[in-house]
């Protein structure tokens, strides 16, 4: 992997990204919409929301391209005999073949030409829980690369042709950060 995947495992290494170990809201919110049990975890980070779902009975994947952050969720499911898999890659190019998966989450990553194949990876009537931060977030004093944030209302344009179960754009307390975020919950068709 390149400098930019070790720059991601030294982040989790340090603790940067907080240890949360809860699930979040809108997976809690959400989960018993998937209309089958086979759940993809994009950027799947330490593995709070797979773990969650496999805790479920959910049979998740999660996609991970940071080795420190898939040893984290490895340690995390312990001696646990739940259904999860973590994969290590990139979700630059998800190695997923079309209509695997009852549902997929993404949370806190962004890459808009990956889009269309998240949606080819839902089963028809598969259900997408989608969260990540505006541009506004900028304005909340964290500085973050403006090409990984989106433009107000811009998360809905990234799934054409999908049926939006929940939609909403707010500002959120997560412990003691702010987030300025875009929620989607949305149902192929």
């Amino acid at each position: 992997m390149s400098g930019e995947a070790k720059d991601w495992d030294e982040r989790y290494r340090s603790g940067f990204y907080g240890g949360n170990i809860e699930p979040h809201g809108l997976v809690k919110k959400f989960w018993k919409a998937f209309p089958g049990v086979f759940v993809a975890d994009i950027a799947m980070g330490s593995g709070r929301d797979a773990i969650f779902l496999a805790s479920r009975g959910l049979s998740v994947t999660g996609l991970e391209r940071s080795a420190e952050a898939a040893r984290i969720a490895r340690e995390s499911i312990g001696g646990k005999n739940l259904p999860l898999s973590v994969v290590r890659g990139d979700a630059a190019r998800l190695p997923f073949k079309k209509e695997s998966f009852n549902g997929v989450i993404v949370f806190y990553f962004l890459l808009r030409e990956i889009a269309p194949e998240i949606t080819a990876i839902l089963k028809r009537d598969g259900i997408l829980i989608y969260e990540t931060h505006l541009k506004r977030q900028n304005a909340a004093g964290r500085s973050m690369n403006p090409a990984f944030l989106l433009d107000d209302g811009e998360l809905l344009g990234l799934f054409p042709g999908m049926e939006t179960i929940f939609y909403e754009e707010a500002v959120r307390r997560d412990g003691e950060k702010t987030r300025i975020t875009a929620q989607l919950v949305a149902r192929k068709r």
